[in-house]
């Protein structure tokens, strides 16, 4: 373990923007997996009180994709299609909808608080809230900018953590980024790897 902190040191002295950059990540990503995680906790509810909890919301996504008053330009009919699955699978599957719901949003959040497949929980976390704002749940805009910035830069968010660690053990590289993120102004990329030695790329 001394040897990766080691490693991550010498990473955040190559330059002092990517050490801001994995600063403000790594907490930027503990708040936003926490909040995640207590949603998730929130829920947890739902999986006890004998009600399905996701039905109002799934009535309300599908209102919103074709209820009467939409009218969107869809020429393959996707509204629809989906419109059909949500009645036809998820809300007759209402125990099971809940199920996942509160498991993916737990999951969502303690994978990205401890730095593990952020890009994929990302993506996870991009469908989950985009079918909220589709059932009229409109505060997750800002969730789904955060989630497209995490999946853009896994590896600033993750460099302190999990998958961070896992890079380290395998000797792969610890942090790719466009040398002009670095102070002698070159444009190559660059690399630390996880023995902390510079590589061109």
């Amino acid at each position: 373990m001394s040897g990766y902190m080691k490693a991550v040191g010498a990473e955040m002295k190559k330059s002092w923007i990517n050490a801001i950059f994995v600063i403000l990540f790594t907490v930027g990503r503990i708040v936003f997996g926490w909040a995640w995680l207590n949603a998730g906790i929130e829920k947890l509810s739902w999986l006890t009180d004998g009600k399905p909890d996701s039905v109002g919301l799934i009535k309300g996504l599908v209102a919103n994709l074709v209820g009467p008053s939409v009218k969107r330009f869809d020429p393959l009919g996707l509204n629809h299609l989906y419109a059909w699955i949500a009645n036809s699978i998820f809300i007759p599957m209402s125990g099971l909808t809940d199920f996942l719901v509160v498991f993916l949003e737990i999951f969502v959040g303690l994978f990205i608080i401890f730095g593990f497949q952020i890009f994929w929980s990302a993506l996870v976390a991009v469908f989950m809230n985009l079918q909220y704002i589709t059932a009229g749940s409109y505060n997750n805009f800002g969730y789904i900018w955060t989630d497209l910035i995490l999946m853009k830069f896994p590896r600033y968010a993750d460099l302190i953590g999990i998958d961070g660690y896992i890079r380290y053990r395998k000797g792969k590289e610890l942090l790719s980024v466009p040398k002009w993120f670095s102070d002698n102004g070159d444009h190559d990329l660059v690399s630390i790897n996880g023995k902390g030695r510079a590589a061109k790329m």
